[in-house]
């Protein structure tokens, strides 16, 4: 089931856009190795800045996979990218959070992210899982000691943030440790990693280095810049977002020109300011419009792509966060895209919620449904049994056509929505951010994660030890 957002022609126009910008304003960076890179296959330097001509951006895009696949610990867990299967994926990075038992916001802890990762891993509709940002862990070494706690408390694959450059050793030797060695590593991918350049069109340092590293390392890289319209992009949204697909088909061209036909994904995220307050939103409609015309054009050049989708900038889990949360995700889903991120967030992914989380999931089994569409087949169409029910004057509760398809699944059913009379649900007149609350609550007392084994552990503790001495020296 898809639809299009934009047209055959207007998709074009944007595509004309990006290439005008790549070939006459291009980016600026600092990084030495990316210069060179570009420099050397093609692109130009004017003054400080790295142009790209037009068909360098092509031949790049030509060698992209249209697919490839992550692993988690557990296969069964497999995602298969370029299918367009809108998996649900926790926000990243938020560094408050909804605390279960007082409900007031807090600063994240290490314990926090734990908990959060093992809620995650229990609920069926969640699909992958990043760090929440915990702040009682040394900041140095902080996306190192996220992995390790992700790969403790999961068997799901994994989404990392590349925050520096530094850290990227650490992160491959961590991942190649559980994953049974690098190339084990690279033949099953645990994790995409993404590199976040600055808006507008500038590859700092870290995000440059990473970029080339997780491309090295044979690793899914994901490019995810984040232009604010009005702020560090244009305010028209079509606009910011063929400004921000320059940003990252860059990214796009420096991986093919590296290694052609190596994994990566465009992840688009276009968010726009509140001109009266300054605050930065992830909310509804122009999150959802803007993820679903960045998404065609990720689908136009064939690319597997991710979306925010479970985004609002409601502060609580209630009905504001679920309206917000299912039309931001349900616009790129249905265009195509491959990962929904930003699960169990709130305001405006400032924050994480395990209740909100819970309350994701839900809504990502509505998405899942929803994109399934419809069979249409001669016994679905269901002529014969119209007709036998009106010949015989029975009815279709009785007919064993009912009974097929609804032990098929062909009724949605609500992971922890109510659907009960309304003299039955008024016995506890419960609403569903507390029924999600006390779900988040029984899952931590009982699910239990496979563990790794003790030589893998004890390995990543080695790896952890060496990044934080490492770190002390500089």
């Amino acid at each position: 089931m898809r639809f299009e957002f934009l047209s055959e022609a207007e998709v074009k126009q944007v595509h004309q856009a990006t290439l005008a910008i790549l070939n006459q304003i291009g980016i600026h960076t600092t990084s030495p190795r990316l210069k060179k890179l570009l420099v050397n296959n093609g692109c130009k330097e004017q003054g400080d800045r790295i142009v790209f001509p037009p068909e360098v951006v092509e031949k790049a895009l030509s060698t992209a996979p249209k697919t490839f696949k992550v692993y988690g610990r557990d296969d069964s867990h497999m995602l298969e990218f370029g299918k367009n299967k809108a998996y649900a994926q926790t926000c990243v990075g938020t560094p408050s959070i909804m605390d279960l038992d007082s409900g007031e916001k807090r600063d994240v802890t290490l314990k926090d992210l734990e908990d959060y990762v093992k809620l995650a891993d229990a609920l069926e509709y969640i699909h992958v899982i990043s760090p929440i940002f915990p702040r009682d862990v040394p900041q140095e070494i902080i996306v190192s000691a996220e992995t390790v706690a992700m790969l403790r408390n999961t068997t799901k694959p994994l989404r990392i943030c590349a925050e520096s450059s530094h850290e990227m050793k650490y992160i491959v030797d961590i991942l190649a440790a559980v994953a049974g060695g690098k190339e084990a590593l690279r033949q099953k991918p645990l994790a995409y990693i993404e590199v976040s350049p600055l808006s507008p069109l500038e590859y700092g340092f870290d995000p440059a280095e990473a970029l080339i590293d997780i491309v090295e390392a044979g690793l899914p890289l994901g490019v995810i810049p984040c232009p604010m319209m009005g702020s560090t992009g244009p305010m028209t949204l079509i606009g910011c977002v063929a400004q921000h697909n320059a940003e990252i088909l860059a990214g796009v061209v420096a991986s093919q020109l590296l290694k052609p036909g190596s994994p990566v994904i465009m992840s688009p995220r276009v968010t726009f300011m509140d001109m009266r307050s300054g605050v930065g939103l992830w909310a509804m409609p122009e999150m959802g419009t803007a993820a679903a015309a960045s998404i065609e054009m990720a689908r136009y050049y064939g690319i597997p792509s991710t979306a925010t989708g479970y985004s609002g900038a409601a502060k609580s889990a209630d009905a504001q966060s679920g309206y917000e949360h299912l039309y931001n995700a349900l616009m790129p889903a249905l265009i195509g895209t491959d990962v929904l991120a930003a699960a169990g967030s709130l305001d405006n992914v400032l924050t994480s919620c395990f209740a909100m989380l819970v309350m994701d999931n839900e809504l990502s089994s509505v998405v899942q449904r929803t994109i399934q569409g419809v069979e249409v087949t001669t016994e679905r169409l269901a002529v014969d049994v119209i007709a036998e029910v009106i010949e015989s004057h029975g009815n279709f509760l009785a007919h064993k056509h009912t009974r097929k398809y609804l032990r098929a699944g062909e009724l949605w059913d609500p992971p922890l929505g109510d659907r009960q009379t309304f003299e039955k649900w008024a016995l506890k007149g419960e609403k569903i951010e507390k029924k999600a609350r006390e779900k988040a609550k029984e899952l931590l007392s009982n699910h239990q994660v496979e563990p790794l084994s003790a030589g893998v552990d004890a390995e990543l503790e080695l790896i952890l030890k060496r990044a934080r001495e490492e770190a002390e020296i500089f």
